[in-house]
């Protein structure tokens, strides 16, 4: 079996479509900000810290999934959901578990750790385990299974990746961090419930109590509805408060209310309240967390230092899926053929023209000067001379 099989086995296993858009890129994205926050130069340590936070950061998203679905087995049966470790051989299960074991640890054998580190990793291991096992299951306890989702899949790893990187830098200012892990945490929580909204009848089927059953639609259609607006408000006012200390991170505010207001324009015709909680605009901020934050976030980690760029061709291959980087390729060719004639044009005008102008009027005065006008000639200076010396007839 070849790499590049087993690979795309265990993406398909730990369901990687799920957690490789909307968890990846935004932790990496945050890995950036941390780059350029502690102002971390570009060097061969801090390029393996990178790439060990990244396997770590894939390590735990597959494990999270893995337990998941391991203990999700029957229920998922009950419900007629597919499982994909429901058909796998137990030695198949038991070594995509010890891959997602070494994926997440092994890292942390160079990574720079302490005590709160160590607290934090199982902290998330802890979470993943009451979350999805048989006792105490707290996946069926609305609202607290989604407090309890949002910090496996938000804070914990934002604060873990925070607080590496402040080992990493030797650094105490941790102002940066805690309006964020509140504003991740309503992130995390939002999501949550449009995932339980997604499979209402499938867990109702399972017997899997979930908020949106609770709530009801008009309820569920307000909560969401409601934390959409505190999580805008609330990255608005981290961003102003980060602006504070850091003058050219208030270019994240513009650039998310604008990327805000033209994807809004772009989905939300005919917008009803009443079926807010089944509507695209219910994911209004997510691609701007998936694409744009960590664009943006690679562009300032470049502040710090220029040679950060180089990670340009990791986040364009890993980061942006299919799509994406379609669009991305459409717009760079687009862009230098843009670029292209507008060379040309500038060749033109700037340098052509202007240099033929110049030879063409001194060619004239020097024909001038011997007594000939060309212009009352109406003839070029190479026709003038052909005809001068006979060779035209």
């Amino acid at each position: 079996m070849s790499m590049n099989t087993i690979t795309g086995k265990l993406l398909m296993l730990t369901r990687a479509k799920d957690w490789r858009l909307s968890f990846v890129p935004f932790i990496v994205g945050c890995v950036y900000l941390w780059l350029w926050w502690f102002n971390i130069r570009f060097s061969i340590s801090s390029l393996v810290v990178f790439a060990l936070s990244f396997i770590t950061t894939v390590g735990f998203a597959a494990l999270g999934y893995f337990i998941n679905e391991f203990f999700d087995k029957e229920v998922d049966r009950k419900a007629g959901k597919a499982n994909m470790l429901a058909s796998l051989p137990v030695i198949y299960q038991a070594t995509l578990l010890v891959v997602c074991l070494l994926l997440t640890f092994l890292p942390w054998l160079w990574l720079p750790t302490s005590k709160v580190s160590w607290g934090l990793i199982f902290g998330e291991i802890f979470l993943f385990l009451i979350y999805s096992l048989p006792f105490p299951r707290l996946k069926n306890f609305p609202p607290v299974s989604g407090f309890i989702d949002a910090g496996y899949a938000y804070v914990q790893p934002l604060l873990l990746s925070f607080y590496t990187y402040s080992l990493f830098a030797n650094s105490t200012d941790y102002s940066i961090v805690y309006l964020l892990m509140l504003t991740v945490f309503v992130i995390g929580y939002r999501n949550i419930t449009i995932h339980h909204v997604n499979d209402v009848f499938k867990d109702m089927t399972s017997g899997t109590m979930t908020l949106p059953q609770k709530l009801g639609v008009k309820n569920t259609n307000r909560l969401l509805f409601g934390l959409l607006i505190i999580e805008i408000l609330l990255m608005v006012i981290w961003g102003t408060v980060v602006s504070c200390s850091k003058p050219l991170f208030a270019v994240w505010i513009i650039v998310f209310l604008l990327f805000l207001y033209l994807r809004y324009r772009q989905i939300a015709q005919n917008f009803q309240f009443q079926y807010f909680s089944i509507l695209p605009v219910r994911h209004l901020t997510d691609p701007a967390y998936q694409y744009v934050f960590p664009g943006f976030a690679l562009l300032l980690a470049a502040t710090a230092d220029y040679q950060w760029l180089l990670l340009i061709p990791f986040h364009f291959l890993i980061l942006l899926t299919k799509p994406m980087q379609i669009i991305a390729w459409e717009t760079v060719y687009w862009k230098c053929i843009q670029l292209k004639y507008a060379a040309i044009r500038f060749f033109t005008w700037v340098i052509v023209i202007p240099t033929s102008l110049i030879v063409n009027y001194f060619i004239f005065f020097v024909f001038l000067l011997a007594g000939v006008n060309l212009r009352k000639e109406k003839k070029s200076a190479y026709t003038y001379l052909r005809h001068k010396f006979g060779k035209e007839k």
